[in-house]
């Protein structure tokens, strides 16, 4: 599923930047390969559904019902998941191109309510596989089975409450600790969550200093040199941190923009941040006052943009933004000022 999960990143690279050329020329004739494959891997299984088969979960593995351990099964959760996506992803782009007549359109709209359910086990955790195995690892350092929380989109508070209940659940279960890259993941993961006290506890574990010197182990940290900790050191951590940080600060789908979502408040009362681009194509100022929005200053460029609300704690309000123009909002997110770039 690497080369399906890689595609994912073209659309997102849409998603930011609305460059409509992008998406006709690069990325809509490799999300459709990408769709394709997935469509041919695709087999009809128990109840009706299309399964992958055989499906692992990265690097981790079950008790099989023989009691022996086991690592391939079928429809992974994260299968499932990064299907969910690359099929999410044509649709839209299709939709965008005038290509949604196609041979491959209609193969996924046909296929995509025939993907297994995510499923939520005894213990009240998101399932990693397909039947409910006895997990011989529980704090296993991966956490591949939350993919659609993020980095994917099939699991959010407002449309999956259930669901993100028991991704609190199976990330308590899993623990803190783990190597810098899983740290990144779970901040990022508790940020969707809008827990900034475990987002920010996440920050603190990966900011740790580690001795180089120091026996290999999967505690994560920092080498003096801000090199994240896992010998020599791992840019996985490096690159994951500060997105993980921005999605505690804003998160966006194509019409929605969230301010401030996962703000540690007491421990970063008074703060801004400049040029952070969401879905949409837009580019976000935000300053904070005593923990709470002071001012957002929201744009988008000549590409166009899809912006259509923009939230902030319990407040929303709807947003008709032209290209080009810089809409200033407050705490009550009331439009104060608007002005050409």
């Amino acid at each position: 599923m690497g080369g399906p999960w890689l595609a994912t990143h073209l659309w997102e690279h849409y998603s930011f930047t609305m460059d409509r050329e992008f998406l006709e020329r690069t990325a809509y004739p490799l999300l459709e390969g990408s769709a394709s494959f997935l469509l041919s891997w695709l087999i009809e299984g128990q109840e009706g559904y299309l399964e992958t088969n055989p499906s692992t979960s990265p690097e981790h593995y079950f008790t099989a019902p023989d009691g022996k351990d086991a690592s391939v099964s079928y429809s992974t959760t994260m299968d499932m998941s990064i299907i969910r996506e690359v099929f999410s992803a044509v649709l839209l782009s299709a939709d965008i191109l005038g290509k949604s007549s196609t041979d491959v359109v209609q193969r996924i709209k046909a296929a995509l309510p025939r993907l297994p359910p995510i499923k939520i086990g005894r213990d009240g955790t998101i399932m990693e596989w397909a039947q409910d195995f006895k997990d011989p690892e529980p704090h296993h350092r991966h956490v591949s089975h939350l993919f659609g929380l993020y980095p994917g989109h099939t699991m959010t508070l407002e449309q999956t409450p259930d669901l993100c209940r028991a991704v609190a659940n199976t990330l308590y279960k899993r623990g803190d600790e783990g190597p810098g890259w899983s740290t990144s993941w779970k901040m990022a993961l508790w940020a969707h969550l809008h827990n900034s006290e475990h987002a920010y506890k996440m920050i603190l574990q990966l900011i740790t200093l580690r001795d180089p010197n120091d026996k290999p182990d999967n505690r994560g940290g920092l080498y003096s040199n801000l090199f994240t900790a896992l010998p020599p050191f791992q840019i996985d951590a490096n690159f994951g941190f500060p997105a993980a940080l921005c999605e505690m600060l804003v998160q966006s789908t194509g019409g929605d923009l969230y301010l401030l979502p996962a703000l540690p408040r007491d421990k970063w009362p008074h703060g801004s941040v400049k040029g952070l681009r969401a879905r949409g194509g837009t580019t976000v100022n935000i300053c904070w006052k005593e923990g709470t929005l002071h001012e957002a200053l929201v744009w988008s460029g000549s590409s166009g943009n899809s912006l259509a609300r923009i939230h902030y704690g319990d407040r929303s309000a709807v947003i008709s933004a032209s290209p080009g123009q810089v809409y200033r909002f407050n705490s009550e997110l009331k439009c104060l000022k608007t002005w050409l770039l």
